[in-house]
This record gives C-alpha cells, structure tokens and sequence, in this order.
C-alpha cells in the first residue's frame, strides 16, 4: 500500500475524539469543570479589570450606604407586622434554603435527562457549581471573617467581631443563594425564552432578600451584599464557555499530509 495512504490512515485514527460534555451533571468531565472553576474563583480578583472592579466596588458599596438604614428597617418590620407579609414571607425565604434547592437541582437534571434537553442539564450543572460557591464558600468566608450577629440578638447593628465563631450575620446566605439560582436560570433560559422569565426570577429572589429583613434574620445591608455575590458568581458561571472542542483534520498536501488544529 503507498506510503501517502498509510500515513493518512494513521493520521485519522489518531485524531483526537471529542470532549466529553462539561455540563452532564456529576460525570467525570463536570467534576474536573468545577474543579478547574474552582481555582479559577480563588484566583479571580488578580485578574480582574477595570469593569469587574467597579462592579464589585458598586456591590459592597450599596451595602455599606445600607448601614445608615439598617437600624431604622429592623425598628419599623417589629413594629408594623402583616398577615400578608408574613405569608408571603413564609413562602419565598425557602428559596434560598439549601434543603428546597437540593429538590429543585435534582429534579431540574432528571427531567432534563429523561427529555433529553441541555438547557435543563445545563441550569442544573451550573445551579450546583453556583451554590456551592456562592452560598458555600464565598458567603461563609464573609460573615466568619465580619463576625456580625442577626438583627434577632438585639446587638448593636455596627457592632462587628472579625473571625469570632456563632455570628452569621453579614451577608445573608440565603439571599446569595437566592440570587445564584435565579441568575443562573434567567441566564440559561436567555436563547431560548428571551428576558419574559427574568422579572419573574427576580422577583423571587427578591421576595427572599424581603423575607430575610422581615423575619428578624438579616439586616438590609446583609442582603444587598448577599443578592450581590450571588448573581455575580451565578452570571460568571452560566456564561463561561464549555466544551470548547480542539478539533484535529489530516489535509493532503503535496508530498504528504499535513495536521490542522481548532480551538
């Protein structure tokens, strides 16, 4: 057989296959992209520019103006209670408790999964990846190192003790997570549903940040903070390209064959 023929048909069986999907949810290949995401978080605001650093000065600015109103929130929610504000309360704080977004990512996968649709899979990879760095790690790592107590310990609302153990104030966890999924699924649903699902998502989201302020269990600067981190992480993470496939092709040229490479 010439040697042309051969060299191509060895060139073919070495092409390389195609990368296995980033965003099946719990394989192999979404373990290793969260790992890589992850180290990517730890590093990001050394690589930050201009942009990421106003938008990051604009988010802990607005909770820190939060400051001057915190005391005068908690003072009027103790004194003007609602039956209806406390029903809806009742009703939207659950969607930043992480037992309620368990059920919500889980069922998300399967009925992705069963139907076959990568939107779905897609909102679910990414909703994990985003709550478990926003609402697990970055939000955590805050409210250890500011050590403020929930407006219910009756402390004083400036009163912060860094690094001490039993103080979760700042920012509210619930809200990051909040945040998180619904950016995460406002992002997801963009191609195929445009912007008609977004007012709708927020507004839950938002409906959590309220109910945390209403039940005692954070002040408005916890939440602005919180409702901050979240949709970053959660914007950062469903906008990240995935399965970026580098593809191999054998093209004849004169006197042989000749590899091409795409990123």
């Amino acid at each position: 057989m010439n040697k042309k023929v051969l060299l191509c048909l060895f060139l073919l069986a070495a092409q390389v296959p195609a990368r296995a999907d980033e965003n099946a949810f719990l394989t192999p290949p979404y373990l290793k992209r969260a790992g890589n995401d992850f180290l990517e978080l730890v590093t990001m605001p050394a690589r930050w520019d201009k942009k990421d650093w106003l938008i990051a000065g604009g988010i802990f600015g607005a909770s820190f103006a939060a400051f001057a109103v915190d005391d005068d929130i908690r003072t009027h929610y103790r004194k003007h209670r609602s039956g209806l504000l406390k029903s809806v309360s009742s009703v939207t704080t659950h969607f930043g408790d992480y037992k309620y977004e368990l059920p919500i990512i889980a069922g998300t996968w399967a009925v992705g999964l069963a139907t076959k649709n990568k939107t779905l899979g897609k909102i679910a990879a990414d909703g994990a990846e985003a709550s478990i760095f926003a609402a697990g790690m970055v939000t955590p790592l805050l409210t250890y190192a500011t050590g403020r107590r929930l407006p219910r310990d009756n402390e004083n609302a400036m009163k912060f003790k860094p690094f001490t153990p039993g103080r979760f104030g700042y920012p509210s966890g619930h809200t990051t997570e909040a945040f998180a999924m619904a950016t995460v699924i406002d992002q997801n649903l963009r191609k195929s549903c445009g912007y008609w699902p977004t007012p709708f998502l927020y507004a839950i989201a938002v409906g959590t940040a309220h109910s945390r302020i209403y039940d005692g269990a954070h002040y408005l600067s916890d939440v602005v903070l919180g409702a901050g981190i979240g949709w970053a992480v959660g914007y950062w993470i469903a906008n990240k390209p995935r399965n970026v496939e580098t593809a191999v092709s054998v093209i004849p040229i004169s006197g042989g064959a000749a590899l091409s490479f795409r990123y």
